[in-house]
């Protein structure tokens, strides 16, 4: 009798702060999935369902140990996801035994190391400011664009790996991001999208942020919004901290901000559950 289910490419789903993934080895057979593939495996309806696919690969460039590949809902690559490099930096240091590594991704080489049982320390390098590296359509002044979408007005564009916009408000929980915030990032300035952040300042050590990321989803946490959102609010003088904790719906993570500005981030990682996808989701 055949099995009830088919048996194809093993996954793992995890999950920072509720941001959640499913995760494939690729690196002793590739697996390159078509965007009808990754639409399927990312919905919550018919697939397995998550914010991105992760694709663990061989390293391409020297001195990384892991290349990370990371598929947004509508099957586009994405340059960088920090709650997912910390949920594959975990399983790769689970499987060495080692206490750091250096995962490659599409928006560069990332260090990470253990912090606690289930933490993940993040060494990022310095974010860029100017408008060609957001990437903005023409010259402007990134602290303080000229967007306005309902309450989101004037926000600061960094991009920390990925771009992102951070609008600053009173109350976070008064905003409807899913109503203003896909206005910013669909501006014509931001021809290439971008993450936006909707962040309150809570005290000087702590801000309250929801991000609406690109393609268009709200997520429980964004580990790369959280940096961007500390970032940003230093920038603009709302705080001189160096240690900053971010909470999101999700929950909380750490952002330390050293003299160069490159940032440490610190947060949990978590196994949901493990599985198979069907047999006709196979390698290219």
């Amino acid at each position: 009798m055949p099995a009830l289910l088919p048996s194809g490419r093993p996954f793992l789903k995890m999950h920072g702060l509720g941001n959640d993934f499913v995760v494939v080895d690729g690196r002793a057979e590739p697996f390159r999935p078509t965007h009808e593939q990754i639409r399927w495996i990312c919905d919550r309806h018919i697939g397995v369902g998550g914010d991105q696919l992760l694709v663990i690969e061989p390293p391409s460039a020297a001195g990384a140990d892991a290349r990370m590949r990371i598929y947004n809902v509508d099957g586009a690559e994405a340059e960088t996801c920090l709650n997912a490099t910390r949920c594959v930096a975990w399983l790769l240091l689970q499987e060495s035994g080692a206490g750091r590594l250096r995962l490659e991704t599409l928006g560069g080489l990332i260090d990470a190391a253990r912090f606690g049982e289930r933490d993940i320390a993040l060494g990022l390098p310095a974010p860029r400011w100017d408008w060609q590296s957001i990437p903005l359509a023409s010259e402007a002044d990134t602290l303080a664009l000229d967007m306005a979408s309902g309450p989101l007005v004037q926000p600061t564009a960094v991009n920390v790996g990925n771009p992102h916009v951070v609008c600053f408000v009173g109350n976070r929980d008064e905003v409807d991001v899913p109503r203003w915030a896909p206005a910013i990032q669909n501006h014509p300035m931001l021809w290439e999208g971008a993450n936006v952040g909707v962040a309150a300042m809570a005290a000087p050590d702590l801000i309250r942020l929801v991000v609406w990321e690109r393609p268009g989803i709200l997520t429980r946490a964004c580990g790369s919004g959280a940096c961007a959102a500390v970032l940003a609010a230093r920038r603009r003088g709302l705080t001189q901290e160096s240690l900053v904790k971010v909470d999101m719906p999700g929950g909380c993570l750490r952002v330390e901000v050293h003299g160069d500005e490159s940032v440490t981030l610190i947060g949990p990682t978590a196994v949901a559950f493990s599985g198979r996808l069907p047999a006709d989701v196979k390698a290219a």
